[in-house]
Protein backbone atom coordinates (compact mmCIF):
# COMPACT_ATOMS: atom_id res chain seq x y z
CA UNK A 1 0.00 0.00 0.00
CA UNK A 2 1.44 3.16 -0.99
CA UNK A 3 2.00 5.69 1.59
CA UNK A 4 0.25 9.34 2.00
CA UNK A 5 2.62 11.71 2.68
CA UNK A 6 1.04 14.32 5.37
CA UNK A 7 0.25 17.64 3.70
CA UNK A 8 2.35 19.71 6.67
CA UNK A 9 5.39 17.72 5.95
CA UNK A 10 5.70 17.83 1.97
CA UNK A 11 4.84 21.87 2.87
CA UNK A 12 7.64 21.77 5.21
CA UNK A 13 10.28 22.55 2.90
CA UNK A 14 8.02 25.72 0.91
CA UNK A 15 7.58 29.03 2.41
CA UNK A 16 4.10 28.22 3.03
CA UNK A 17 4.56 25.62 5.52
CA UNK A 18 3.29 27.43 8.38
CA UNK A 19 0.95 29.57 6.24
CA UNK A 20 -0.79 26.82 4.58
CA UNK A 21 -4.44 26.32 6.30
CA UNK A 22 -7.72 23.69 5.40
CA UNK A 23 -10.16 25.04 3.29
CA UNK A 24 -12.12 24.79 6.54
CA UNK A 25 -10.12 26.94 8.66
CA UNK A 26 -11.70 30.67 9.27
CA UNK A 27 -8.53 32.28 8.86
CA UNK A 28 -7.30 30.48 5.62
CA UNK A 29 -5.60 32.72 2.95
CA UNK A 30 -6.69 31.58 -0.41
CA UNK A 31 -4.00 32.60 -2.22
CA UNK A 32 -0.50 33.94 -1.47
CA UNK A 33 1.98 35.39 -4.28
CA UNK A 34 5.83 35.53 -4.38
CA UNK A 35 8.87 35.13 -5.49
CA UNK A 36 12.78 33.97 -4.35
CA UNK A 37 13.78 37.35 -5.51
CA UNK A 38 11.18 38.97 -2.56
CA UNK A 39 11.90 36.71 -0.20
CA UNK A 40 15.65 36.83 -0.20
CA UNK A 41 15.25 40.85 0.11
CA UNK A 42 12.85 40.08 3.25
CA UNK A 43 15.90 37.82 4.51
CA UNK A 44 13.79 34.56 3.58
CA UNK A 45 14.34 31.75 1.65
CA UNK A 46 12.61 28.99 0.19
CA UNK A 47 13.12 26.65 2.94
CA UNK A 48 11.83 29.51 5.30
CA UNK A 49 8.17 29.38 7.54
CA UNK A 50 5.94 32.19 7.55
CA UNK A 51 5.43 33.53 11.27
CA UNK A 52 2.00 33.25 11.78
CA UNK A 53 0.48 32.79 8.64
CA UNK A 54 -1.65 35.72 8.83
CA UNK A 55 -1.78 38.59 6.70
CA UNK A 56 0.60 41.57 6.87
CA UNK A 57 0.25 45.05 7.95
CA UNK A 58 1.86 47.26 4.41
CA UNK A 59 3.62 48.90 6.80
CA UNK A 60 5.35 46.38 9.04
CA UNK A 61 8.85 45.50 9.05
CA UNK A 62 8.68 42.28 7.75
CA UNK A 63 8.38 43.66 3.97
CA UNK A 64 10.95 43.53 1.49
CA UNK A 65 12.69 46.34 0.62
CA UNK A 66 15.07 46.83 -2.45
CA UNK A 67 16.82 49.62 -0.93
CA UNK A 68 16.99 52.27 1.74
CA UNK A 69 15.95 54.08 -1.07
CA UNK A 70 12.75 52.51 -2.75
CA UNK A 71 8.89 51.70 -1.26
CA UNK A 72 8.66 48.52 0.84
CA UNK A 73 7.47 45.61 -1.42
CA UNK A 74 5.59 43.00 0.01
CA UNK A 75 7.69 39.96 0.75
CA UNK A 76 3.85 37.42 0.50
CA UNK A 77 1.31 39.24 -1.50
CA UNK A 78 -2.10 37.43 0.42
CA UNK A 79 -5.05 37.71 -1.28
CA UNK A 80 -8.16 37.18 0.95
CA UNK A 81 -10.62 37.32 -1.66
CA UNK A 82 -10.45 34.84 -4.34
CA UNK A 83 -10.69 36.65 -7.97
CA UNK A 84 -13.75 35.74 -10.27
CA UNK A 85 -12.26 33.05 -11.89
CA UNK A 86 -9.54 30.26 -12.03
CA UNK A 87 -9.02 28.08 -15.00
CA UNK A 88 -6.96 25.02 -14.80
CA UNK A 89 -5.41 24.02 -18.34
CA UNK A 90 -3.43 21.10 -18.71
CA UNK A 91 -3.73 19.48 -22.09
CA UNK A 92 -2.96 15.80 -23.45
CA UNK A 93 0.47 15.44 -25.71
CA UNK A 94 -0.87 13.81 -28.89
CA UNK A 95 0.08 14.78 -32.48
CA UNK A 96 -1.97 13.29 -35.21
CA UNK A 97 -0.81 12.39 -38.68
CA UNK A 98 -2.90 11.31 -41.93
CA UNK A 99 -1.11 8.12 -43.35
CA UNK A 100 -2.82 6.48 -46.51
CA UNK A 101 -4.21 3.62 -43.96
CA UNK A 102 -5.91 6.13 -41.93
CA UNK A 103 -4.68 8.15 -38.79
CA UNK A 104 -1.84 7.50 -36.58
CA UNK A 105 -1.73 9.37 -32.82
CA UNK A 106 1.82 9.98 -31.50
CA UNK A 107 1.10 9.91 -27.45
CA UNK A 108 4.22 12.02 -26.02
CA UNK A 109 4.76 10.76 -22.57
CA UNK A 110 6.58 11.86 -19.23
CA UNK A 111 8.44 8.85 -17.04
CA UNK A 112 5.75 7.97 -15.42
CA UNK A 113 3.94 6.82 -19.22
CA UNK A 114 1.72 10.20 -19.00
CA UNK A 115 0.88 12.20 -22.09
CA UNK A 116 -0.36 14.96 -19.86
CA UNK A 117 1.11 18.59 -20.69
CA UNK A 118 2.56 21.17 -18.06
CA UNK A 119 -0.51 23.21 -16.64
CA UNK A 120 -1.47 26.63 -16.97
CA UNK A 121 -3.56 28.92 -14.90
CA UNK A 122 -5.61 32.13 -15.25
CA UNK A 123 -6.62 34.25 -13.09
CA UNK A 124 -9.43 37.10 -13.83
CA UNK A 125 -10.76 39.53 -11.18
CA UNK A 126 -11.31 43.17 -9.86
CA UNK A 127 -9.63 45.10 -7.69
CA UNK A 128 -12.26 45.72 -5.48
CA UNK A 129 -12.48 49.97 -4.81
CA UNK A 130 -9.25 51.59 -5.07
CA UNK A 131 -10.52 55.22 -4.02
CA UNK A 132 -8.24 56.24 -1.57
CA UNK A 133 -11.05 59.18 -0.50
CA UNK A 134 -12.96 56.51 0.82
CA UNK A 135 -10.26 54.94 3.03
CA UNK A 136 -10.12 56.07 6.82
CA UNK A 137 -6.80 54.37 7.35
CA UNK A 138 -5.07 56.63 4.24
CA UNK A 139 -2.99 59.40 5.44
CA UNK A 140 -1.98 61.31 2.50
CA UNK A 141 -2.26 64.94 3.38
CA UNK A 142 -4.24 65.20 -0.34
CA UNK A 143 -6.68 62.90 0.18
CA UNK A 144 -9.88 63.29 2.77
CA UNK A 145 -11.89 60.85 3.81
CA UNK A 146 -15.76 61.01 2.36
CA UNK A 147 -18.72 59.87 4.09
CA UNK A 148 -16.82 57.94 7.09
CA UNK A 149 -16.69 54.27 5.15
CA UNK A 150 -13.42 52.40 5.41
CA UNK A 151 -13.07 50.86 2.44
CA UNK A 152 -9.85 49.25 2.66
CA UNK A 153 -8.79 51.11 -0.26
CA UNK A 154 -5.01 52.03 0.76
CA UNK A 155 -4.52 48.32 1.44
CA UNK A 156 -6.21 46.80 -1.74
CA UNK A 157 -4.20 48.95 -3.68
CA UNK A 158 -0.91 48.39 -2.53
CA UNK A 159 -1.89 44.60 -2.71
CA UNK A 160 -2.67 45.15 -6.49
CA UNK A 161 0.29 47.00 -7.35
CA UNK A 162 2.25 44.55 -5.59
CA UNK A 163 1.16 42.10 -8.17
CA UNK A 164 1.20 43.66 -10.72
CA UNK A 165 4.67 44.38 -10.13
CA UNK A 166 5.71 40.76 -9.29
CA UNK A 167 4.54 39.80 -13.22
CA UNK A 168 6.92 42.43 -14.12
CA UNK A 169 10.14 40.82 -12.24
CA UNK A 170 13.24 39.91 -13.19
CA UNK A 171 14.15 36.09 -14.53
CA UNK A 172 17.59 35.85 -13.08
CA UNK A 173 18.77 37.38 -9.45
CA UNK A 174 21.79 39.25 -9.15
CA UNK A 175 24.47 35.70 -8.89
CA UNK A 176 22.57 34.31 -11.26
CA UNK A 177 20.22 32.40 -9.60
CA UNK A 178 16.66 31.57 -11.27
CA UNK A 179 14.27 33.74 -9.89
CA UNK A 180 11.33 31.57 -8.98
CA UNK A 181 7.49 32.26 -8.44
CA UNK A 182 5.11 31.02 -6.46
CA UNK A 183 1.52 30.65 -5.78
CA UNK A 184 0.45 29.01 -2.52
CA UNK A 185 -3.41 27.54 -3.49
CA UNK A 186 -6.33 26.92 -1.62
CA UNK A 187 -10.29 25.93 -2.96
CA UNK A 188 -13.09 24.08 -1.76
CA UNK A 189 -12.08 21.87 -4.70
CA UNK A 190 -8.62 21.80 -3.33
CA UNK A 191 -9.02 21.60 0.14
CA UNK A 192 -5.53 21.23 1.24
CA UNK A 193 -3.06 23.54 0.12
CA UNK A 194 -0.63 23.27 -2.70
CA UNK A 195 2.56 25.40 -3.43
CA UNK A 196 2.82 25.89 -7.35
CA UNK A 197 6.42 26.91 -8.60
CA UNK A 198 6.64 28.08 -12.08
CA UNK A 199 6.52 31.55 -14.07
CA UNK A 200 4.22 34.14 -15.58
CA UNK A 201 3.44 34.20 -19.42
CA UNK A 202 3.07 37.32 -19.63
CA UNK A 203 2.84 40.62 -17.48
CA UNK A 204 -0.23 41.35 -15.65
CA UNK A 205 -3.38 42.48 -17.51
CA UNK A 206 -6.09 44.94 -16.68
CA UNK A 207 -8.85 47.48 -18.17
CA UNK A 208 -9.30 51.36 -17.07
CA UNK A 209 -12.57 51.76 -17.78
CA UNK A 210 -15.16 54.44 -17.09
CA UNK A 211 -18.05 52.20 -16.05
CA UNK A 212 -15.72 50.91 -13.03
CA UNK A 213 -13.85 54.48 -12.31
CA UNK A 214 -12.76 52.78 -8.72
CA UNK A 215 -12.17 49.23 -9.48
CA UNK A 216 -9.82 47.39 -12.47
CA UNK A 217 -10.28 43.82 -14.25
CA UNK A 218 -7.13 42.10 -14.13
CA UNK A 219 -6.10 39.08 -15.49
CA UNK A 220 -2.95 36.56 -15.55
CA UNK A 221 -1.68 33.41 -16.25
CA UNK A 222 1.00 31.15 -14.83
CA UNK A 223 2.70 28.01 -15.98
CA UNK A 224 3.07 25.53 -13.42
CA UNK A 225 6.42 23.61 -13.62
CA UNK A 226 6.72 21.68 -10.11
CA UNK A 227 3.86 21.12 -7.61
CA UNK A 228 4.03 20.61 -3.71
CA UNK A 229 2.50 17.90 -3.07
CA UNK A 230 2.33 16.32 -6.34
CA UNK A 231 -1.10 16.47 -7.52
CA UNK A 232 -0.89 12.65 -7.84
CA UNK A 233 -0.81 12.04 -4.27
CA UNK A 234 -3.89 14.90 -3.69
CA UNK A 235 -6.66 12.41 -3.86
CA UNK A 236 -5.28 9.68 -1.76
CA UNK A 237 -4.33 12.88 1.03
CA UNK A 238 -7.86 13.97 0.73
CA UNK A 239 -9.45 10.48 1.04
CA UNK A 240 -7.16 10.15 4.08
CA UNK A 241 -9.05 12.82 6.24
CA UNK A 242 -12.24 13.27 3.97
CA UNK A 243 -13.04 9.49 5.15
CA UNK A 244 -11.33 9.17 8.64
CA UNK A 245 -13.29 7.01 11.06
CA UNK A 246 -11.52 9.66 13.68
CA UNK A 247 -12.78 12.83 11.80
CA UNK A 248 -16.36 12.04 10.49
CA UNK A 249 -19.25 13.26 12.22
CA UNK A 250 -22.81 11.58 11.68
CA UNK A 251 -26.09 13.37 12.34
Amino acid sequence: MALIPDVAAALEQTVFGAGGKSFSDPNRVPMQFTSLRRLRLAGLDLTSRLSGGGSQDINSPGLAQVNENVQSQLAVIEMSVNPNSISFRQPKRITKRDTLEGSVFFHFTNSKGENNDILTMEFRGNTGNLDLRGDLNTDTGVFSTIGGTNTGANKKLAIWQNLWQLTRGPILLDDNTLNEFMINYNSIGIPVPIALIGHYNAVLEFTESADKPFSRDYSLQFTVQEITPSLDDLVEIIQSFAFDPATTQTT
